[in-house]
């Protein structure tokens, strides 16, 4: 089955899924790119994807963040494409046997604090995370 998003994205394998949807790698027809692209029912009791793209946009060009490449309604679907980061923060745990040196906790702890700081996030995200 052939999927293109947003005009320009081709949706590819699965590979992820939780309580928000489905993660799919996909790829920009025009210039091969690879991109991550997150689908949520449009009829999802707790719609989250919106929101997020809404961050997304307002942390756009952080260390980490993902790129917003689209946002939309298609069809029963709420669709996300943002950059194809690499490995999850779980992966590289689990890769490091789930013990993280403290170097590593201090960097993440740095770059969660720089994210949570942020002006335009401080309603947004709760203070004891």
């Amino acid at each position: 089955m052939d999927h293109t998003v947003g005009g320009k994205f081709k949706l590819g394998r699965k590979i992820g899924s939780g309580s928000f949807g489905e993660l799919y790698l996909g790829v920009n027809i025009q210039s091969g790119e690879e991109v991550a692209i997150k689908l949520e029912p449009v009829k999802t009791r707790h719609p989250q994807l919106h929101y997020e793209s809404k961050i997304y946009r307002l942390l756009q060009g952080g260390t980490g963040i993902p790129n917003l490449k689209w946002f939309g309604v298609e069809g029963e679907y709420n669709i996300m494409v943002i950059d194809l980061l690499g490995p999850s923060l779980e992966d590289l745990f689990n890769y490091c046997n789930r013990k993280f040196t403290l170097k590593t906790v201090l960097m993440l702890a740095d770059q969660l604090v720089s994210v949570h700081s942020h002006s335009s996030l401080k309603c947004k995200i709760p203070h004891n995370i």
